[in-house]
């Protein structure tokens, strides 16, 4: 993305730039074992949805990590999830890497592996479509292709 490390840091840690481009509501503050919370939209026929946790490896504009409560963490979803944000070169940029490892590789929760890796990939290309083009999608999905559709025709 062309995000600079500091913005999209900002846009993963701010409750107030999270109900921009991703949430209905959200509470964060942004320091190590502070607390957040997040309120989804009801988007494609998913009801809204909401789930909190504590953030636990914060590094301004390259790392954000956070635990999900178990209270509203789905059953056999890993609470650990960790966004690397690395610059590229020449200040071109961010590259964001999220890991959310550990889901069970038994092929009875595949469709939960599955389902979290689209609610990931929607999360990303959400992200990328505020901070690369100032505009948000928060009510639909979106994956990458068609963001990168949207970009290349210019219409985000």
């Amino acid at each position: 993305m062309r995000a600079a490390p500091v913005d999209a840091y900002r846009a993963l840690t701010s409750a107030r730039e999270l109900c921009v481009w991703l949430a209905d509501r959200a509470e964060t503050d942004a320091r190590s074992m502070g607390r957040m919370r997040i309120v989804w939209p009801k988007a494609d026929g998913v009801e809204p949805c909401e789930a909190s946790g504590v953030f636990v490896d914060l590094e301004r504009a390259c790392k954000v990590a956070w635990l999900w409560d178990d209270r509203t963490r789905p059953s056999g979803v890993p609470p650990l999830v960790s966004v690397f944000i690395e610059e590229r070169p020449r200040r071109m940029g961010s590259t964001l890497t999220l890991v959310h490892a550990g889901f069970s590789g038994a092929a009875s929760k595949r469709a939960l592996l599955d389902e979290f890796r689209a609610r990931w990939e929607d999360f990303l290309a959400k992200l990328r479509l505020y901070l690369d083009a100032g505009k948000t999608c928060k009510n639909g999905r979106l994956t990458l292709s068609e963001l990168q559709m949207l970009l290349k025709r210019g219409r985000a």
